[in-house]
Formats: C-alpha cells, structure tokens, sequence
C-alpha cells in the first residue's frame, strides 16, 4: 500500500466520522498540517500516530483496506455521519427502530 492509499482512505473515515483535519490532530495530539500531509499522500504516519488515528476514527485494521477502491454508498455514509455525530442515548433508539424494522421486514 503506498502514501496515497493511506492517505485518501485515512481522509475517507475522516470525513464519515464527521471529523476535519484540525479536530482529527487534536484527538492524536499532533500538527493538523501532519494530518494534511499524510492525507495527501506525501507523508506515511508513524506507526504510533496510524493506530492514535485508527482509534481516533473508531476503526480497526481489519476496516482499513489494501485494495485501491474504497466504495461506501451514499446512503451508508449519511448514516455513518449521523451515528457518529449521536449521543449513546440515541444510538440507543436507532438501533432499536431498526431492530424492529427488520423484523417487519424479515416477516
């Protein structure tokens, strides 16, 4: 996997965890231009800085993919941004509604 791949895939849960460049590098603790660099494809984080932004993002290595197509939904993404902007209480109450949802469904 090259500096690009990391970067644009990094820059991809980034954006669905509804996080900028600036919020991403205060949760690591390190420069937002750092953040800018490695998304850009011109620098490979360090390996204590890529798992900071993995835990960061709430993804694993399992999520982060070595192939060249990373290809989300739209529909998937809007509801990626909006779990990962809710409080627990809600997260509680969606999953809840979409629990009963697939039983109606599955029916």
């Amino acid at each position: 996997m090259n500096k690009k791949d990391v970067g644009r895939q990094l820059k991809h849960f980034r954006q669905i965890a509804g996080l900028t460049q600036e919020a991403l590098a205060e949760k690591v603790n390190i420069h937002e231009k750092q953040i800018s660099r490695i998304e850009s494809g011109l620098h490979f984080p360090t390996f204590d800085n890529f798992i900071k932004i993995l835990n960061a993002l709430n993804i694993e290595m399992k999520d982060f993919k070595s192939d060249k197509t990373l290809k989300f939904s739209k529909t998937k993404e809007k509801l990626m941004q909006i779990i990962n902007a809710s409080e627990e209480k809600d997260l509680k109450l969606y999953l809840s509604i979409i629990q009963d949802i697939q039983k109606y469904v599955k029916d």
